[in-house]
């Protein structure tokens, strides 16, 4: 795996849980499974198995299965607009390229909450934790594409041409990876290469 990828993945190592944070050994053993098997194979049964604790315990921390998996995404999306608004530091001219990029080995480094953060509707009806932080991502895309965004009314905000280009590239390029449809006609180091191609001619 490329060394970038380590740098920027979250899933955690599988371990027993003994004492401390529950709540916070849940996720990251959840983080794990999504990452092995897709979102489908979490339950929360199976989580206080691996954790040795009592079915009845994860109930303590989260309201149920859709609460965890939302969590999940949250924590995605937090880690994603880290990684954007990171992204911009250097010229203004830069930033979509680089935030482009950013975006790709994000999702390449965890392509199963990816596609749990955008292919599965999860930010419909969420709570405020996963709404901010998907706001948060979303802001810095249009940041990326507009700068200044003092001329965007919230109230008013209707999706533009611009953002829309740019997340159509970079989500497109993911998905393609993600779903296998290009690997065996290159490898990943070369479709990073070939997404910095594109991202240069925005």
């Amino acid at each position: 795996m490329p060394e970038y990828l380590d740098a920027v993945k979250m899933s955690s190592a599988s371990a027993p849980y003994h004492h401390g944070d529950l709540r916070r050994a849940l996720l990251e053993e959840a983080s794990v499974v999504l990452e092995e098997a897709g979102p489908d194979a979490i339950s929360m049964r199976e989580l206080a198995r691996r954790l040795s604790v009592s079915h009845a315990a994860p109930g303590h921390h989260f309201a149920g299965r859709a609460d965890l998996l939302q969590e999940l995404a949250a924590e995605g999306y937090r880690q994603l607009a880290d990684a954007l608004e990171g992204a911009m530091t250097g010229e203004r001219e830069s930033w979509l390229r680089e935030t482009g990029r950013a975006y790709v080995r994000f999702a390449l480094a965890n392509p199963q909450r990816y596609r749990l953060m955008f292919t599965t509707g999860i930010t419909r009806g969420c709570g405020e934790g996963l709404s901010f932080e998907s706001s948060r991502a979303y802001i810095a895309l249009l940041t990326s594409v507009y700068g200044d965004l003092s001329h965007l009314d919230p109230d008013d905000y209707q999706l533009g041409a611009g953002e829309l280009r740019s997340w159509s590239l970079v989500h497109g390029a993911v998905m393609l990876w993600i779903d296998g449809q290009v690997q065996q006609s290159t490898t990943e180091d070369r479709f990073l290469e070939l997404v910095d191609e594109m991202l240069a001619d925005l």
